[in-house]
């Protein structure tokens, strides 16, 4: 073999190590990313198991009457026995306002809503635009049309009601509402308003702002009266606002009217982690005659970064 020759098996013969170095390479890559993908699912599976687990004993303690009960999510995931104890809560959905039926009521019940809103601070335009998405008509409160109103943004309100709080922050103008309130660090405004239930506010688990919201005459120190008195268990009925807190008659009115002393819907949320992959569910449960009907369901997968 002369010398050319040689020159060019030696370097033929590099360029193969060369490229079995690479395929090599690669191969191991892949072989740690399959690795990796599939501890990850298989993580993202034990983690799902876990969080389903602690929602079926969530479903046990509303059945029980069990779920205002403190720290209930993280109870039931430790005696389940869980290491890396579940986060989350049960929450009465009829504590709060009913978006929808409020809208449809007509003027009472978006007064309602606005007092709501100046209580939260929230601006006459996202008020507004709430009010246009879910009433049936097509005329704004501004007495434009619908069209020359979001006419930039180039969709119209869909005049139907809500499916979901979650949808409050798809309206137009609510986005930027949101922001600002994060940014006050204020809570948002989405947490008193509800979709679910029977239409009626439970007046023994409504906040301050929501009892405020129901009348003009609930001035902030009725309301924290009225708290004062549930909580001692003081309130049975609903006679009980007058016989025991003498609230004034249009008070009364507006209780009988929108208030109730029981609930049907609950919103669940339950956390789990196993390893680093973390595993949600957002869940709504009806509960009448002794069953238990799920309203809404979802759920999100957070791999690790």
């Amino acid at each position: 073999m002369n010398r050319r020759n040689r020159g060019f098996f030696l370097i033929l013969v590099v360029a193969v190590v060369a490229a079995l170095a690479a395929i090599l390479v690669n191969f191991g890559v892949d072989a740690q990313l399959d690795t990796l993908t599939s501890g990850n699912f298989r993580d993202g599976v034990k983690a799902r198991q876990k969080a389903k687990s602690v929602l079926e004993g969530a479903k046990i303690a509303i059945e029980k009457g069990q779920w205002h009960e403190p720290e209930v999510i993280p109870f039931i995931s430790k005696q389940m026995g869980h290491t890396d104890i579940c986060k989350g809560w049960i929450m009465d959905e009829e504590g709060k306002l009913p978006v929808n039926r409020l809208i449809y009521e007509g003027e009472d019940g978006i007064e309602i809503l606005r007092r709501y809103w100046v209580i939260k601070g929230g601006s006459p335009a996202s008020f507004h635009a709430l009010v246009d998405w879910v009433d049936r008509d097509d005329t704004t409160v501004y007495g434009e049309t619908e069209s020359s109103f979001y006419g930039k943004l180039g969709k119209l309100p869909p005049n139907r009601s809500l499916q979901s709080p979650y949808e409050i922050a798809i309206i137009p103008f609510m986005k930027k509402e949101i922001e600002r309130l994060k940014k006050l660090k204020e809570p948002p405004l989405t947490r008193d308003l509800t979709v679910w239930g029977d239409g009626k506010v439970n007046l023994l688990t409504a906040s301050r702002d929501v009892l405020m919201s129901l009348s003009d005459g609930v001035t902030p120190e009725l309301a924290e009266r009225i708290i004062e008195e549930r909580d001692l268990g003081h309130i049975r009925e609903m006679d009980d606002f007058v016989r025991v807190i003498h609230v004034p008659p249009a008070v009364n009115r507006a209780f009988q009217k929108w208030g109730t002393l029981r609930s049907t819907a609950f919103r669940v949320y339950v956390e789990a982690e196993y390893r680093k992959v973390r595993f949600a569910l957002w869940v709504v449960f009806e509960q009448r005659g002794g069953r238990i009907k799920t309203l809404y369901y979802r759920e999100g997968l957070w791999q690790p970064a």
